[in-house]
């Protein structure tokens, strides 16, 4: 989900006064404004009641009636479900207090329903037993009331004032499904099929997750769209969006084989709205291949992708069908990246938000480097740190899921969750391999949830390095690095002395981390990587250029901020009393490059039964070779005087 986004720079000039109600705000403007002033049952972190978890869903078939008109809701819900517990004497679901049921059934029985609340209890008068399969179908009519804004009600009727067209559409994200339909609100429960039934007035078409099967003709002037999916979803992915729609599709070809998808998207019925957007919604058909050839094939590419149009100030990734207030590009990047990460891959828990919000908004950045180009990228994520900035504490990791503000908070779990992304790529030092560990996510933990720990413990298999220490300070830590530098240079000996303060030191005293310096001359600058592990350290590197400058991380690899550099010429040779060695790649195909080696020690590299590989003597760096070694873990001692530093390395 993506709220209005504006950065301070136009990357394609779409924001028009034609779309400036629905889409002229960034997501940081709307932090304060995130949840709702109205009356709301109390939010949780899990199902409302746990007999909710005595049971596991398999199919939801919907057959309610809907207009765009209003968000009054009629009809009935049945659910497929197995009894997972020893026995189930009641089936407990959820339901808004606003929604009234008519009747019940449970296999074809009527019985009745308790609890006026969120909270729906049935008796069953034999209790099923662990294994059996039953189906609960509850028939209800009711309509929530108004309430404006990104997060209101499940289901909400607005006008678009932009293009004049009135709109009835759903949008259940965090706790909210139970406001249009009888639901077990949990994430770790997807439900493996879903069958979703609208009957809509003839003027209109009803989008929703899936395959369109058919549109069958009601009495009365109506039309029922029969939409069907196959693949595991989760329940507040599910989606309804009534209007009068035009429906804009075409077919995408996967390059190198014979497989093709349908695109999909429906339009307001106005004969400006395509024109409009043309040709930024057929933009998105670049996306989903440039996408698949980072994250994996479009996980639902045997059913479609596409929008729905909704008066909305951005976007909400319902799979396969994503609701959207407008295509500005990076909107639909991020709702289209939501498809791998949120959609086959959801967070499980909410405190795992970031799992979502963090990749898909990095989406955004991957889709302006490779169309817009790498300029605009960088100013892109400057423009994401310079928001991260803006305050210096606040964990990436939800510390509080009963507030919906906090869970989609803007600044932390989609620019700092999309920053860690670019953090961690930048500690992978391997595209190759970072691209195909996220690939292997997907294959991993598809159609299923993923929490940080089980991410975190996949980079680690994948990489071949613990990572604790990263998502400890980025995600469960508070703060960034600040960074006073002094530099000097003897000859052709580079100091630098680097001084790391943190914005929270009450979190976090120190960021440990691989690090960027790029030394500046007029014959051509040079970047240099380090390990930065002290709260004061000093490298020196042989440069025989005439040093005339630096910076700190100068390709914004990492959240920090420079707070000086200043030349200091009593810095000596001498000042260096750390052996700081940092590899890369590790783990590597044909070499090893060592860095932060000091001036005059050896290097030797081992197998694990003790034999000497390869020795050199090192200034600064040096290159190892590993073609010809055999695939495993290889050890490296570097030794200057008395002082040895060992490291592991690995050969694919």
């Amino acid at each position: 989900m993506r709220r209005a986004l504006v950065f301070t720079y136009m990357l394609s000039g779409l924001f028009l006064s034609a779309t400036a109600q629905e889409s002229n705000r960034r997501p940081a403007q709307l932090c304060a404004a995130n949840h709702i002033n109205r009356a709301k049952p109390q939010l949780k972190t899990t199902v409302a009641d746990l007999r909710e978890d005595n049971y596991d869903i398999k199919h939801v078939r919907f057959n309610l009636e809907l207009s765009n008109i209003s968000n009054f809701v009629i009809g009935d819900v049945t659910t497929t479900a197995t009894v997972v517990a020893d026995s189930l004497p009641q089936y407990v679901f959820e339901l808004a207090s606003y929604m009234i049921v008519d009747s019940f059934k449970l296999n074809g029985q009527i019985l009745p329903v308790t609890g006026s609340g969120v909270v729906r209890t049935v008796a069953v008068p034999a209790p099923l037993q662990q294994g059996s399969s039953f189906t609960a179908q509850v028939y209800y009519h009711g309509q929530p009331p108004f309430a404006p804004g990104f997060f209101s009600y499940g289901i909400r009727n607005d006008f678009s004032p932009s293009w004049g067209t009135q709109v009835t559409y759903t949008l259940s994200q965090p706790y909210d499904a139970k406001d249009w339909w009888p639901i077990k609100q949990s994430l770790t429960d997807k439900i493996d099929s879903v069958e979703a039934w609208f009957t809509v007035p003839d003027t209109c078409k009803a989008g929703s997750n899936g395959l369109l099967q058919a549109v069958t003709t009601i009495p009365g002037g109506k039309l029922r769209y029969e939409w069907k999916t196959r693949n595991p979803i989760d329940y507040y992915l599910i989606s309804a969006a009534v209007a009068p729609y035009v429906d804009y599709s075409y077919y995408i070809h996967f390059p190198g084989s014979n497989d093709s998808m349908l695109y999909q998207n429906y339009i307001y019925n106005n004969p400006n709205t395509l024109p409009f957007w043309k040709d930024e919604i057929d933009s998105v058909a670049e996306m989903i291949l440039h996408f698949s050839d980072l994250f994996g094939r479009y996980p639902f590419w045997e059913e479609k992708y596409g929008h729905s149009m909704a008066p909305l100030s951005g976007g909400m990734e319902h799979q396969t069908m994503t609701t959207q207030g407008f295509f500005s590009t990076t909107l639909s990047a991020h709702e289209l990246g939501h498809q791998w990460f949120g959609d086959h891959v959801t967070c499980a828990t909410w405190k795992d938000i970031w799992l979502n919000e963090g990749f898909a908004s990095y989406c955004e950045y991957l889709f302006v480097h490779e169309f817009h180009g790498p300029a605009d990228a960088f100013n892109y994520m400057e423009d994401v740190h310079l928001n991260v900035r803006s305050d210096p504490g606040g964990t990436v990791y939800v510390d509080d899921t009963s507030n919906e503000g906090r869970i989609f908070d803007a600044r932390l779990s989609y620019d700092k969750g999309s920053a860690i992304v670019h953090t961690l790529r930048f500690v992978f030092n391997n595209d190759s391999l970072f691209y195909a560990t996220l690939r292997n996510y997907q294959q991993t933990f598809g159609d299923s949830t993923a929490t940080t720990a089980a991410f975190e413990q996949f980079c680690e298999t994948s990489l071949g390095q613990n990572l604790d220490t990263f998502f400890q300070q980025w995600i469960y830590k508070e703060g960034y690095p600040l960074y006073h530098a002094r530099w000097n240079q003897i000859d052709s000996q580079v100091i630098v002395k680097l001084t790391q303060l943190t914005s929270l030191p009450s979190s976090q005293t120190l960021f440990r981390t691989p690090l960027e310096l790029e030394l500046r001359a007029l014959q051509g600058d040079t970047i240099v990587k380090v390990y930065n592990n002290q709260n004061v350290q000093t490298f020196t590197f042989t440069w025989k250029k005439q040093m005339n400058g630096m910076s700190v991380d100068p390709n914004n690899w990492i959240v920090d901020t420079t707070l000086s550099i200043i030349k200091d010429v009593t810095l000596d040779v001498g000042d260096t009393d750390q052996q700081l060695v940092y590899v890369a790649p590790n783990p590597a195909i044909e070499a090893w490059t060592v860095t932060g080696v000091l001036n005059g020690s050896e290097a030797m590299l081992y197998d694990l039964q003790g034999r000497l590989l390869w020795k050199a003597s090192v200034n600064g760096s040096a290159t190892i070779p590993a073609t010809g070694l055999a695939p495993g873990m290889y050890l490296l001692r570097v030794s200057r005087g008395e002082k040895t530093t060992s490291v592991k390395l690995l050969k694919n």
